[in-house]
């Protein structure tokens, strides 16, 4: 995959995350899991590109995502919708959801972490804080009904990586 210069990238980022969901990728090597999130975003926070996303303490991939600070958001072409519900409802903890999708996990060492090898383009993140919604209890519990609440992560934006050249302005 090519590492581009984010404005150089000719899709709608907002569009694109608007009506695609993402697998989520963290952890270090040999210990890692990834999972589906369609709640998230980015913009710009503290003058950096930042990208956001809602990760529940009771998915597997929380854990990844509370000890590492390198996530990966990898957006897949359309040939793997199928690898988003698997990456969505199954656990990390009973299968191994590479396998069951044929995806392939890339280690990237200087970044410690993984993305998927499939994907038409991947964000590199690097976690800037986390907010537990716990604390907002009284403003959304009506989202909540069974207190299995989300925990938002605020990252920078470290590359985006693609894998069509033609995907960039030249």
């Amino acid at each position: 995959m090519l590492k581009v210069d984010l404005y150089k990238y000719k899709k709608n980022i907002f569009k694109e995350i608007g009506n695609r969901s993402a697998i989520l990728t963290a952890g270090g090597y040999n210990d890692f899991n990834g999972m589906t999130v369609s709640w998230g975003g980015v913009g710009v926070l503290w003058n950096m590109n930042v990208a956001f996303v809602f990760v529940r303490k009771s998915r597997h991939t929380y854990k990844f995502t509370e000890k590492y600070d390198s996530f990966t958001l990898s957006f897949l072409p359309k040939q793997y919708q199928e690898a988003y519900k698997i990456f969505g409802t199954l656990s990390g903890k009973d299968i191994d959801k590479f396998e069951k999708t044929g995806l392939h996990p890339s280690f990237e060492p200087d970044f410690n972490g993984y993305f998927i090898a499939e994907a038409d383009y991947v964000f590199r993140l690097k976690k800037l804080c986390a907010i537990p919604f716990e604390e907002y209890q009284d403003q959304i519990s009506s989202f909540y009904p069974n207190g299995d609440y989300h925990t938002v992560y605020i990252c920078k934006i470290v590359d985006l990586l693609v894998e069509e050249e033609y995907d960039v302005e030249k």
